[in-house]
């Protein structure tokens, strides 16, 4: 599928999605015309339009969470027909209000469904997506507000122009966002589950059957699940956020800070035009509608036309950079600009629209579902969105408040500080992930598990593997250490700490219902890398229990010989990180350099299997018994680690000829 072309399936899909952004940015826009209308028809104070500006948002904060654990649970489809059925029935009960409080309660409604489609749509797309314009359709997806923003323009000039009675006027502009949505319902009742998710399903089936095999994993780890029952459940999700804290608090607070900004100047645009000195109800909808067509509506579809060529990290920090500039200008030399020309004012305040569009807007969408695995997709984009509708919620609440208590232009300075801060958490935490395939992005396939999501897991590992490798070592270098006990245990400590990230390593391949290569891939590295220091252990217990001596020449040959072997495994690791981050070209000069340490590796295991052969042949010269037995024990433990070094290699050459051979036929 993600080496397909781009296919009228897809594009049906995304339109599919895309309808209910269309409705999310009608009733957006239309929001800030009918607070307007509602202020003197139900006496409103600035509280309240906070409130009711605000009360959608709150709505969609929880929306998310909801919907982002249905979605996850139950399955994309079963969740996203309910998602438009909450936007017909929160338009049709807020145009049919009577009083404050009912149109509060059916715009929260409406909400929710908003905030839960967000999970739900980006998340279906990107899994019936092919690789090379995933970026493209799940943006246009989220551009489809571009639509419904002129929808609402020509809705509400066309009413105020024909002088609609005001009570008619807003009740058709909060009614007719039922109609977008009302349309594709019965597409979104009858598509068909996603393949991503259907796979998924099938690896929880496959991983499980296969933890149980006791030839393959220790039965004492094995024990830990019941029927497989634990797979995907909330624990799982947050010992997830808890080692990838990075990717969740990158998505979240980023969005948080484009919505903070984004929804109160959108909502509050012709309240800014009224302090301009704008006058009535038409003048500012005119002003508004110029401002969104001229300058925000194309930041979507230029984000949509780059997204796969430029990438989403650099869009997103430049957009927010020039965004926090432009805010920041405004803010310290607004007043000045107007008293020049209020055009040149609204100039440089357009750039905010355009740029946050063509930016922030747009890539905090489209991240999230890319760095999650498909277990916990829906669910991490949720947080992601909740985080965003939060920062929209509180800024729609207060904008009304603060324009009056510090003004527009210490507000508006604020909102470039919050860019500015954009712009440093997506620079420093957030990866590219143009063209570059879901089960990678989100460390789902061996060589993502290796390099992202087990990074951390598997760099401490080799880490307490080459300690333990170093003590032994330096136990050897010297008869005469005072206190060899003390670096026995020191071993030991090393052993027993190595034992918990493999269990981590363990634990998560089968809650991340990885697929079976990719599962029985990480999961024998992690054996390996695992008996490595468990015969380390052995090894150094029984040179020191058996009272030996420590300057024997095979053994200390047979150490040193492990020590060459730790670092050709590191290098090798290290390398699958340069070949995950590889261009086209880089890509084979990579492989044959991870090839070239496995080659390297294999000559110094032979070499250990000759130290053997003399060490044994040697050892049988002595007349006590006693002694050819623990130096033979010692001297095979010694030769079964470097044999097991020689098996991590095996594993991650295959990781490596899987990805180049995979590499090569998505980049065709």
């Amino acid at each position: 599928m993600e080496t397909s072309k781009l296919s009228r399936a897809q594009i049906r899909i995304m339109l599919i999605s895309g309808m209910s952004f269309f409705t999310d940015a009608y009733d957006l826009f239309v929001i800030g015309i009918v607070l307007l209308i509602l202020e003197p028809i139900f006496n409103v104070s600035n509280a309240e339009l906070g409130i009711l500006a605000s009360i959608a948002l709150f709505g969609a904060v929880i929306g998310p969470i909801i919907f982002g654990y249905i979605g996850d649970k139950f399955g994309r489809k079963n969740a996203f027909w309910i998602t438009v059925t909450l936007l017909i029935i929160g338009a049709i009960g807020s145009a049919l209000s009577i009083n404050l409080y009912m149109l509060l309660f059916w715009r929260f409604l409406l909400g929710v469904g908003i905030g839960g489609d967000y999970p739900l749509s980006s998340t279906i797309v990107a899994e019936y997506a092919n690789i090379r314009d995933r970026g493209k359709l799940i943006s246009s997806t989220f551009a489809m507000q571009g639509f419904g923003i002129i929808a609402g323009i020509v809705m509400a000039v066309g009413l105020l122009t024909f002088h609609v009675a005001p009570d008619i006027v807003w009740r058709l502009l909060l009614g007719v966002g039922a109609v977008p949505v009302a349309i594709v319902l019965y597409y979104r009742v009858t598509l068909k589950e996603t393949p991503w998710y259907r796979q998924s399903i099938r690896n929880k089936e496959n991983t499980n059957d296969s933890y149980k095999d006791p030839t393959d994993l220790n039965s004492a780890k094995g024990e830990r699940k019941e029927n497989g029952k634990s797979s995907g459940s909330e624990k799982d999700i947050w010992t997830f956020l808890r080692k990838h804290w990075k990717i969740a608090f990158a998505t979240s607070a980023t969005w948080f800070l484009m919505d903070s900004s984004y929804y109160g100047t959108t909502i509050f645009t012709p309240y800014m035009t009224r302090l301009l000195g704008l006058k009535g109800l038409l003048a500012p909808t005119d002003a508004t509608a110029l401002l969104l067509i001229v300058a925000s509506v194309p930041g979507y579809w230029v984000a949509v036309a780059l997204i796969d060529r430029q990438g989403r990290k650099s869009m997103q920090y430049i957009g927010f950079l020039i965004t926090g500039a432009a805010f920041l200008t405004l803010a310290l030399l607004g007043a000045r600009i107007l008293a020049v020309s209020t055009l040149m004012f609204f100039a440089v305040y357009a750039l905010t629209f355009f740029f946050t569009n063509y930016g922030a807007n747009t890539t905090t969408y489209v991240y999230p579902v890319e760095l999650y695995p498909t277990a916990f997709r829906a669910r991490g984009h949720g947080i992601a969105s909740m985080s965003g509708k939060l920062g929209a919620a509180i800024s729609a609440l207060l904008f009304p408040i603060l324009l009056v208590d510090i003004g527009k232009f210490d507000l508006i300075g604020i909102l470039g500080v919050f860019s500015i801060a954009g712009f440093a958490i997506t620079l420093a935490l957030l990866p590219e992930t143009k063209r570059r395939s879901l089960a990678l992005t989100s460390g789902e396939i061996e060589l993502g598990l290796v390099t992202t999501t087990l990074a951390d897991e598997f760099e401490n590992l080799l880490d307490y593997i080459e300690k333990a490798s170093l003590s032994m070592n330096e136990i050897l270098k010297e008869q005469s250490i005072e206190d060899p006990e003390a670096l026995f245990k020191k071993i030991k400590n090393y052993e027993h700490n190595a034992d918990r990230y493999v269990h981590d390593i363990l634990d998560y391949i089968v809650n991340i219902r990885s697929n079976t290569i990719a599962y029985m891939d990480i999961s024998h590295l992690a054996k390996r890398l695992d008996d490595i220091i468990d015969t380390e252990e052995m090894a150094s217990s029984r040179i020191f229990l058996y009272e030996i001596n420590r300057s024997d020449s095979y053994i200390r040959d047979l150490t040193n010989t492990i020590l060459d072997e730790v670092r050709f495994v590191r290098d090798a690791v290290n390398k699958l990180n340069d070949l995950q981050d590889a261009n086209t070209e880089a890509v084979m000069e990579i492989r044959e350099q991870i090839m070239g340490l496995y080659k390297e590796c294999s000559r110094s295991e032979n070499i250990a299997d000759d130290i053997l052969r003399r060490a044994l042949k040697a050892v049988m010269h002595r007349r006590n018994i006693k002694e050819i037995i623990k130096y033979k024990e010692i001297y095979e433990d010694l030769e079964e680690v470097t044999d097991r070094f020689v098996d991590a290699m095996d594993i991650i050459s295959d990781i490596t000829l899987r990805y180049t051979y995979r590499d090569r036929k998505l980049r065709k």
